[in-house]
């Protein structure tokens, strides 16, 4: 629940009359966003450019070498 009540405290919805379906709207759209990234093709790859899966999985990779 924190993250909807942060929005509450951004300046354009703190002062809105209509805030709450704003912040309702806007969860949406970052929610759907969220839903969709693997699906949208240049942000998808972005962890095979910046290899992170290799500073994750390097002990694992080590003991199955030997």
């Amino acid at each position: 629940m924190w993250l909807y009540t942060f929005w509450y405290q951004v300046k354009p919805l703190s002062t809105s009359d209509n805030a709450d379906a704003q912040v309702w709207a806007l969860m949406m759209v970052l929610t759907l966003g969220l839903v969709l990234v693997p699906f949208i093709p240049g942000i998808r790859s972005i962890p095979r450019w910046i290899h992170l899966h290799r500073l994750i999985w390097r002990d694992y990779y080590k003991r199955r070498a030997t």
